[in-house]
């Protein structure tokens, strides 16, 4: 039943009642009538030879002309339809019969007619017509009426299947888009392709209800890279929040003032506008998403094994970047610090102006503050946490800064990252370069 679900559908049932209708309307228009213009036709045609055969042979009855009665029962029977004719007497036992026919018929019709000389009854005459054209007539029209139907399912069935396949083509993007972005909805869209569309409809009727505030965001929003920043937030975190492994990566700037003096508004807004559109791309690029505050990504969200060493690539790629602007410039630019800190945090949902963000809370965070707390200026500095990573220790270099104690007595060690071991560092720098040529 898997395999024919395409034929569950509102236009199956549609065309099998056109299909009937449209057989019963044949049948009671067509057949039906001509069927009984056929036989009375044939009534007619056996009535008539009857009665003129019974009107011939009345005289020479009389005269017991026997030759001159078979001569006329002879003629009758070469009529197209006669099988035979026959004359009996009443005044005697005289019984003739028409020369045999070749001819053998599926079914016969007899005809009678008494034969009167003025008022005396001198016997009756018998006609025997071939009902073969009519039961011929009658099959050929069943036969047609079986390919007739045969051609129309076939037809039907090629048409339902291939509107279908384009209908499940048409949506199979879309359905799996929404079944991998929201994995609780999967369930919904099985089925014909009507039952995927109304579940789709009623399902995003009710997100539009409860996230009216996202959509008038968006509708209303000049910025691309806003809206998609916002897109990205919204369904990251779970409504009743989680916890799990991340890493974070801060990225700060320790020259602020000496922009806000360098620049007028408008223009440090176009440069900020365009390290900002950096930092998103990148975080695109390997799966972070920014925080609602600051410019924090987080790694980790979308089930990635590879999350701490993501976010070491993302914070090089980012200081890579930065020093290429710089060197192709004499405009002050700038200065950024990068803090990387890793571990277990509670990736919750909160709501600013109305919009869902995430937001994440944990040791996680904890360590990221004391990372940034020691300036990495043009730099990028590790929490001890994130080189517990295997893939991070196997690909980097790194110098111990210094070991900070915690609140609770616990010790944090700040590590500065020196170098990547064998080619990465010149990917690196490649996707710097044309992340730059496309901004």
């Amino acid at each position: 039943m898997h395999h024919f679900r395409w034929l569950l559908q509102p236009f199956t049932a549609f065309f099998a009642a056109l299909l009937l209708i449209l057989n019963a309307l044949i049948g009671w228009f067509w057949y039906q009538p001509a069927m009984a213009e056929l036989e009375l036709a044939n009534e007619r045609l056996g009535s008539s030879l009857a009665r003129t055969l019974a009107f011939d042979v009345a005289a020479p009855l009389q005269r017991q002309d026997r030759l001159s009665i078979s001569l006329l029962l002879n003629r009758t029977s070469e009529e197209p339809l006669v099988i035979t004719s026959s004359l009996q007497s009443t005044g005697q036992p005289l019984t003739l019969t028409s020369r045999p026919s070749n001819r053998t018929p599926e079914a016969t019709q007899r005809f009678t007619h008494p034969v009167h000389f003025e008022s005396e009854l001198l016997g009756q005459v018998e006609v025997e017509l071939d009902q073969s054209p009519t039961i011929s007539w009658q099959r050929q029209a069943r036969s047609s009426a079986v390919v007739f139907n045969l051609l129309a399912l076939l037809s039907g069935i090629v048409l339902l299947y291939w509107r279908s396949q384009w209908q499940y083509r048409s949506t199979t993007q879309l359905v799996e888009q929404l079944a991998e972005q929201v994995p609780q909805w999967r369930e919904s869209f099985t089925g014909p392709p009507e039952h995927q569309l109304r579940m789709l409809v009623s399902r995003l009727g009710d997100a539009m209800d409860r996230n009216g505030q996202i959509l008038r965001t968006l509708a209303t929003s000049s910025n691309d890279e806003q809206a998609e920043r916002l897109l990205e937030q919204v369904y990251l975190a779970a409504d009743k929040g989680s916890y799990c492994d991340v890493a974070l990566l801060s990225v700060q700037c320790h020259n602020w003032d000496e922009l806000s003096r360098y620049y007028e508004a408008s223009q440090l807004q176009t440069v900020w506008a365009g390290y900002e559109q950096l930092i998103t791309r990148v975080g695109e690029l390997y799966g972070g998403v920014l925080l609602p505050e600051g410019f924090t990504l987080v790694f980790g969200l979308n089930d990635s094994d590879q999350y701490a060493l993501n976010a070491l690539c993302a914070a090089r790629v980012l200081q890579l970047a930065a020093q290429l602007r710089q060197s192709k410039t004499l405009r002050l630019q700038p200065r950024f610090g990068y803090a990387l800190s890793a571990g277990p945090a509670f990736v919750s949902r909160t709501t600013k102006h109305g919009l869902p963000l995430p937001m994440v809370a944990g040791d996680a965070t904890l360590w990221l503050q004391q990372v940034t707390a020691a300036q990495p200026s043009n730099s990028i500095y590790l929490a001890e946490p994130v080189l517990q990573h295997g893939d991070v220790n196997q690909s980097i270099d790194a110098s111990l800064i210094r070991d900070v104690t915690l609140h609770d007595g616990s010790r944090l060690e700040i590590w500065e990252l020196d170098a990547f071991t064998g080619q990465r560092d010149r990917l690196l720098e490649s996707q710097a370069r044309t992340l730059l040529e496309s901004l």
